[in-house]
């Protein structure tokens, strides 16, 4: 197996060099600088501005760049890469010109963030910089580091709504002050820097028990340095307000930045700069695929697999060096490949050009900025990866190994085995949330609604979380609670926002190590208009990352169907039992005897925005029972849909022997897997029942007498 080396970075940034020119444009206050995208002061396009000049300063120092034939020479990239840096600087609050908007940047929470992700740029052409470019950059330095010290206040929390939940940007405003304390010893505040870049640290990646930790720190407890914790008991984060695994990432990334930077100029880290990072290292292999793809089990708001996801390159970087870990090496070799397969669906050298064409229409100035992110991120394993020797691939590979997680802030629970990643979160980025796919199968993972049904108005609807419970067992778990469905935005003069539905859910993942079996039952609250009822609702990516294309098979269908048609074009299936690329089975249980392949006019997956326009990242296709897509009046009382189904992360030609009763508010399902016979028994009523069991039936979770909405598992 050929080593992962620079020039596995560089080979995907040269291509970038053609289409970067459409990107930059001259400063309309000073021609003698460029910028990167509308280089406006706020902060994403001063990110990416940063952004771009790190990967050009890179890209043009990589001592085995042949420039022959490249679209721009190293001359070419090194000056362009200065002028950028040069617009950086002389548009801050400390320079003497103004961004495309007439403003000046600087002094503000997340105004830092791309002086550091850029830091090893400004390494990468130290030599090249003349003594004003030196003279100004420290100074607008030290006058951030200022501003953080005396106006910027250490906090945490752990819900992502209070507005402290602050894990990043503690690790980033650490980094900065611990950065300009270093490179500049005369600074006059250069001892309080360091002071607070460690109450910074020591609030990243904080735990709750570290309220009561007697671990000493410049000969402080940490319990003295604790301001809250950001990370749950078992280390989930609640960024965003939902279980946020990219953010878990980018938290680490920036740890990574302040860490190859003082590897790099000699310093010696403060050991604040790594408190928990193994411990957070470790649940994020959890939440990985072999492949290096991210397994965001709570899902994500964002553009799929561009920001977040791109942060990992550092990650693994850094879980190589520091721990030797080669499963992050071989994480990083199946990242390149996916980002090589976006590069080349593009056409043009950008990496999102063709995917994310809707965002470029709508908003230039988010486009601009994920497209910035690509480059950023290739540049740091193209310069670490050539400064250091960093572990390699294993031999044999396996980063998949089996384990069982579970988080009771969420509602989350995890099982992995060598075969399967399946996974139910209530409080996850669009609503609840659940995951059945072949471990190797990282193409057909999404988590927009999968799982269960929807229910979706006309206005602005969202699937807000309920009471929930979860229990874990030996190979498996049971999950169970309620969301209602919510109308956020009503149109009506005096509406407010309410609940439309209420929508009882149930899931168990089988100690079977392939199968989930869930129960839904949506009964309408008030008076409401849908423009969609889609039962059981098993999301299936469709897009550049599996080909476009999927083949669905079952008695009497057999299609090889294209991702993103263009055209809404639903399938009607002959059966209760779908095949999806002989890797994942759905049957279903009860409720309907027909599935349907639901295929939308366009790409479903979107970012979550508080109202439209509806930015779309990523085409999927939906296995649904229940499929109605007409504009719809429906009363309270209404049955929007009760169905139950079953999802193997295996070949199932023929579906599992099963039997299921639904008289009056139980539902009860009889499976059989692997020759053992599993009861799963929901109690969607409003009142406690206790139903009867087969004889010398063994619990695996749950309680015999249930009360409303709760669900027990046996086998028998």
């Amino acid at each position: 197996m050929d080593n992962i080396s620079a020039s596995s970075y560089l080979e995907l940034l040269k291509p970038w060099l053609a289409k970067l020119p459409s990107f930059l444009r001259k400063s309309a206050f000073n021609p003698a600088l460029t910028c990167y995208g509308t280089g406006e002061s706020a902060h994403w396009p001063t990110q990416s501005n940063c952004n771009v000049f790190a990967a050009l300063a890179v890209l043009g120092t990589a001592p085995d760049l042949d420039d022959g034939a490249l679209p721009m020479k190293r001359d070419e990239i090194l000056a362009t890469s200065i002028e950028l840096l040069r617009y950086a600087m002389a548009t801050h609050l400390t320079g003497h010109d103004l961004a495309s908007d007439g403003r000046q940047w600087g002094h503000h929470w997340i105004s830092v963030l791309g002086l550091e992700r850029m830091a090893h740029g400004v390494n990468a052409i130290r030599d090249l910089l003349t003594e004003q470019d030196r003279d100004n950059l420290k100074r607008m330095m030290i006058s951030e580091s200022d501003w953080l010290l005396e106006f910027y206040p250490v906090e945490a929390g752990l819900i992502g709504s209070s507005g402290k939940n602050k894990p990043e940007s503690n690790i980033w405003n650490g980094g900065m002050l611990l950065r300009t304390a270093l490179d500049y010893p005369d600074a006059p505040n250069r001892d309080r820097y360091l002071e607070k870049a460690a109450a910074f640290f020591l609030n990243g990646l904080s735990h709750p028990l570290d309220a009561a930790c007697e671990t000493k720190f410049r000969d402080k407890p940490v319990r003295e340095w604790h301001a809250g914790f950001n990370f749950t008991p078992n280390w989930s984060l609640d960024h965003h307000a939902y279980l946020n695994v990219g953010y878990i990432v980018v938290s680490l990334s920036n740890l990574a930045m302040i860490h190859f930077y003082c590897k790099e100029r000699g310093y010696e880290a403060p050991p604040e700069l790594y408190w928990h990072l193994e411990e957070v290292w470790q649940i994020t292999k959890r939440f990985t695929f072999p492949d290096g793809r991210l397994l965001r089990i709570g899902g994500d708001t964002r553009a799929r697999y561009t920001y977040c996801q791109n942060y990992a390159i550092p990650v693994w970087l850094m879980a190589a060096d520091l721990f030797g870990d080669r499963d992050a090496a071989q994480f990083e070799r199946g990242f390149l490949a996916q980002m090589k397969r976006e590069q080349e669906y593009s056409g043009d050298g950008g990496f999102y050009t063709k995917r994310l064409d809707n965002i470029r229409r709508i908003n230039y100035y988010y486009y601009a900025r994920l497209e910035s992110d690509a480059p950023l991120c290739l540049s740091y394993g193209a310069y670490w990866r050539r400064k250091f020797q960093l572990a390699q691939c294993p031999e044999k590979p396996d980063a998949n190994p089996p384990c069982a997680w579970q988080d009771e802030y969420h509602g989350a629970t995890l099982n992995r085995s060598r075969g399967a990643i399946r996974s139910w979160v209530w409080h996850g980025a669009q609503g609840p949330t659940g995951l059945c796919v072949p471990a190797s199968r990282s193409d057909m993972a999404e988590w927009q609604g999968n799982l269960h049904g929807s229910l979706l108005s006309t206005q602005t609807p969202e699937a807000t979380q309920g009471d929930s419970v979860h229990c874990e067992f030996d190979g498996g778990f049971l999950n169970y609670g309620e969301c209602f469905w919510r109308e956020t935005a009503p149109l009506g003069e005096g509406e407010q926002v309410y609940d439309y539905a209420r929508h009882r859910i149930v899931c168990a993942a089988l100690p079977d190590a392939k199968t989930m079996l869930v129960l839904e039952r949506a009964v309408i609250q008030k008076e409401i208009t849908l423009d969609s009822v889609r039962g059981i609702g098993v999301k299936i990516p469709n897009d550049l990352f599996n080909g476009s294309r999927r083949r669905y098979r079952a008695t009497g269908f057999d299609a090889v169907l294209p991702g993103n048609p263009g055209k809404e074009d639903s399938r009607a299936i002959p059966s209760n039992h779908l095949l999806v690329d002989d890797a994942l089975a759905v049957t279903a249980l009860y409720g309907t005897d027909k599935l349907t392949v639901y295929r939308p006019a366009i790409p479903p997956i979107v970012i979550r925005k508080a109202h439209g326009p509806w930015l779309h990242s990523l085409y999927a296709d939906e296995i649904c029972g229940h499929c109605s897509t007409e504009n719809q009046r429906l009363m309270p009382g209404a049955v929007a849909f009760d169905d139950g189904f079953a999802v193997t992360a295996a070949k199932l030609a023929e579906p599992a022997k099963f039997r299921p009763e639904t008289a009056g508010a139980l539902r009860r399902v009889e499976y059989e897997s692997d020759g053992a016979a599993y009861l799963l028994i929901a109690n969607f009523g409003d009142e406690t029942s206790t139903p009867p069991l087969p004889a010398g039936a063994k619990l695996l979770a749950g309680s015999p007498e249930l009360e409303p909405g709760a669900a027990l598992l046996c086998t028998f």
